[in-house]
């Protein structure tokens, strides 16, 4: 699936703002591997069937009656009051793009992008005491805070936007925070693919269960991990692109972005 359509599942905003898009289409698996987590209890689970696979690690996963697979997970709505940041600014900015929108312009209103220097500038932007950024310890590339809001200049949705990128390996990773404004007590990802898939899960040194999705290899030769945790009123999610070849290097990553959160 390509990354464009990931990104479009778990925020809504257009994917034009995200540089390094790749393609990603799940063919069917023919060997089903077990990934080994250095330091963690993985537990293996090939979707290879259809029906409900129940909840893990505070997601629901679900197998789709054809292709692909579907996540969705509680969350808990997080009041603005809570959101002290000067993210706030987003809302005078998206009602006046409301308020000048016009049917032929190119870009729909609603969202509002803040180019940062650092993940820890991100946090301090937002300004919500419960949000973690897990760490990246590599090379980083581009760093955004994304909102979206309605009409009214309610702000639904914060999410954090991060690149990484290693000499064999790119990797993105997103958290996302929804207001009390977000219509939904439920987090819903819909997956579609062209074959089956494998899931491990694993908990990590701070006792968070992280569920991993791996897909096959494509035509182009990459193969792809992608990796949720979820706190209750954040989620956060992990994807990397790798060839078969560096495949440790891809499991460190995502590795490393689980075991960062606290």
């Amino acid at each position: 699936m390509k990354r464009d359509k990931i990104y479009e599942g778990i925020s809504g905003i257009s994917p034009e703002f995200i540089e390094e898009a790749e393609s990603h289409v799940f063919p069917a698996r023919r060997k089903p591997r077990l990934v080994k987590w250095a330091a963690a209890a993985a537990v293996f689970v090939a979707l290879c069937g259809v029906g409900a696979y129940g909840m893990s690690g505070g997601f629901n996963v679900k197998k789709l009656v054809l292709n692909g697979y579907e996540v969705s997970a509680d969350i808990s709505r997080v009041p603005m009051k809570q959101i002290t940041g000067q993210v706030n600014e987003a809302s005078d900015a998206i009602q006046e793009q409301f308020k000048n929108y016009r049917p032929y312009d190119s870009r729909s209103p609603g969202s509002f992008y803040r180019k940062v220097a650092s993940a820890e500038e991100a946090a301090a932007y937002i300004g919500y005491d419960k949000l973690q950024i897990p760490a990246f310890p590599y090379d980083r590339g581009d760093i955004t805070v994304a909102v979206t809001g309605n009409q009214s200049g309610r702000l639904i949705q914060i999410q954090i936007m991060q690149d990484c990128v290693t000499e064999k390996v790119t990797a993105q990773n997103w958290t996302t925070l929804f207001t009390e404004h977000y219509d939904k007590n439920v987090f819903d990802l819909g997956w579609a693919g062209t074959g089956s898939y494998e899931m491990q899960e694993f908990i990590t040194g701070a006792g968070h269960r992280c569920i991993v999705f791996e897909s096959d290899a494509e035509a182009q030769g990459r193969k792809g991990l992608t990796a949720y945790i979820t706190t209750g009123d954040i989620v956060y999610m992990c994807h990397s692109a790798f060839n078969a070849e560096d495949r440790a290097d891809a499991e460190k990553i995502i590795h490393d972005w689980a075991e960062s959160l606290k």
